[in-house]
């Protein structure tokens, strides 16, 4: 079997676009071995998942992201320089696969999937010395790469301009999701049966306009109360998420839940809902993972109208784009949602769903590697 090692640098507990790449090569004949870092010192250092082995190391006993990004580069230097094929998520990883290649092993493959527009990520917001060193080893390392991974047309189409190259679209969506219209949240939370269920899932981090949606359904709680909306979130600021939902009657929150179950919780909600803030240029031209979770799940969408995300929604007919500035606005279009209102977009979710699930990109991904090794 083809050795592929998979970098990552985070903990790895609930990457879901690394599972489902390792789990990919893993059944398709690779031998897969996923490389972390170990700061949740709960979890164990080896460990199988799925038959590819995960192997976690310490970077550090406290955060301290350039010295932590330095020891997790030497310890793959140290431990993977004889490999030949290494898969590189996100721009913090490609370093050492990059050092491999230039000092160890010329021979080397290297894959670097980007996650994002890795540049101009949230993160480096008024960080412009991080953010420019950032450019400059993106720069000088992407040409070492013998494939480049893209999230969406927008980004590849920057990095065309940036670097002369063309990464290959894949599209972080789900495995293809079929079954009776599961109803885990009406159970689990107690909703009733004649409520329409609006779901935001994902980590809560700035921008993802979590503050604009508790601010539009407070207002939706006297206009149009057959409406509620359920978090499905994780990250910082949970406490105070909670402390603040505590009041309202059309507004839950959900802990998280198993990777394992997760598309079965996406599927019991009726309509998706993402009020995602233009605060950065990687926000602008991505294509978020939690857009084809709602579309595989069954569920329209409203969404900004953000450049990529907006387009896509509307090129397929696959729910409403509304303007995340001007949120009387978007009161006015949900208060007169009823439970008539996504049938209109249900033929266009089923034929998306087909073309884009991950087994459409996996095919994408497995050919790209059986070319390159």
């Amino acid at each position: 079997m083809k050795k592929v090692i998979n970098l990552v640098f985070n903990d790895f507990t609930h990457d879901i676009r690394v599972l489902k790449i390792s789990r990919s090569l893993q059944s398709h004949g690779y031998d897969v071995t996923l490389v972390a870092t170990h700061f949740e010192k709960s979890l164990p250092k080896e460990e199988i998942k799925e038959d590819f082995k995960i192997r976690r190391f310490n970077v550090g006993r406290i955060k301290i992201l350039p010295f932590n990004l330095i020891l997790f580069w030497l310890v793959v230097i140290k431990n993977f320089r004889k490999e030949k094929v290494f898969h590189c998520n996100d721009l913090y990883t490609l370093p050492p696969a990059y050092l491999i290649k230039k000092i160890f092993n010329k021979n080397a493959k290297i894959v670097y999937d980007c996650h994002e527009y890795e540049t101009e990520a949230a993160i480096y917001i008024r960080k412009p010395i991080i953010k420019k060193l950032a450019k400059i080893f993106e720069k000088n390392m992407i040409i070492a790469a013998d494939r480049v991974f893209g999230v969406s047309p927008w980004v590849a189409k920057e990095y065309q301009k940036i670097y002369g190259i063309k990464p290959i679209i894949l599209f972080n969506a789900p495995r293809f999701f079929s079954s009776k219209k599961p109803d885990l949240f009406r159970k689990d939370l107690g909703i009733p049966e004649d409520k329409i269920i609006f779901l935001f899932q994902g980590g809560f981090l700035d921008g993802r306009g979590i503050d604009d949606l508790l601010e539009v359904f407070s207002s939706l709680e006297r206009k149009n109360s057959q409406l509620v909306l359920v978090f499905l979130v994780y990250g910082k600021g949970l406490k105070i998420l909670k402390e603040r939902i505590g009041n309202m009657k059309n507004v839950y929150w959900h802990e998280k839940v198993s990777p394992l179950v997760f598309m079965e919780y996406v599927a019991s909600a009726d309509w998706g809902i993402y009020l995602m803030k233009n605060i950065s240029i990687n926000h602008n031209l991505t294509l978020p993972n939690k857009l084809f979770d709602y579309i595989l799940g069954g569920l329209p969408i409203v969404s900004s109208k953000i450049k990529a995300m907006s387009s896509f929604v509307e090129e397929n007919g696959v729910g409403y784009t509304v303007d995340s500035r001007d949120l009387k606005s978007i009161v006015s279009l949900l208060e007169t949602f009823d439970k008539r209102t996504k049938k209109k977009f249900v033929p266009n979710l089923k034929k998306v769903a087909k073309e884009y699930c991950w087994e459409e990109q996996e095919k994408v991904l497995i050919s790209e590697y059986n070319a390159l090794t």
